[in-house]
């Protein structure tokens, strides 16, 4: 009486088969399955002839021609749109403060819609405070036609935007912690009222 082969799971015969190579019934079960094809050294994954460098290119420049009306439209619509999108980013921001604060700054994904809310806030705002802080006053296009951009001049956008950034993640993490704070004493004077 033997073992059957034939109810063993693949792994089973293909240990049995490596086990005992002069074992007949295990050898002939392993080649019935088809294990003797695979090469156990061989791991890795190759794929056919399309794949590559051109699909990604492909699908990159799919995405840019889809995305370039929708870049169009909305470049006409954003005149419209900015005072409802300033309106809706501030709701967001006083939405995603409400919460957090009653999660207690203990909610990480509410902390985290809190640091996007306050990263939207700031990038509103950024215009705002870029045309007095780097263009004197004067308008985006307007500096750009008067005087031509040098190397300093086109670098205080992109440091400028990063100095907004880096406040934007101060601020929320100082909130937080402001929340959190705030929530502690809170709970520390109600656990005290309690006891008295």
């Amino acid at each position: 009486m033997g073992k059957d082969y034939r109810k063993m799971l693949d792994w089973e015969v293909e240990r049995e088969h490596k086990n005992e190579p002069s074992n007949q019934r295990a050898e002939d079960e392993y080649k019935r399955r088809g294990l003797d094809q695979y090469n156990d050294n061989d791991d890795d994954y190759y794929s056919g002839g399309a794949s590559g460098w051109g699909i990604v290119f492909g699908i990159l420049i799919a995405i840019c021609f889809i995305l370039y009306p929708v870049a169009i439209a909305v470049s006409h619509m954003l005149v419209e749109l900015a005072q409802i999108t300033g309106l809706v980013i501030m709701i967001m921001f006083v939405v995603t403060f409400y919460f957090a604060k009653r999660k207690q700054g203990y909610s990480s994904f509410f902390n985290f819609m809190f640091h996007l809310s306050s990263l939207g806030l700031f990038s509103f705002l950024f215009p705002l405070m870029f045309v007095d802080l780097a263009l004197a006053g004067m308008p985006m296009e307007e500096f750009i036609i008067n005087q031509p951009p040098g190397l300093i001049d086109s670098l205080k956008f992109p440091f400028y935007y990063a100095l907004f950034m880096i406040a934007s993640l101060i601020f929320s993490k100082v909130v937080m912690s402001w929340v959190r704070k705030k929530s502690s004493s809170y709970s520390d004077l109600n656990r005290y009222n309690k006891h008295i």
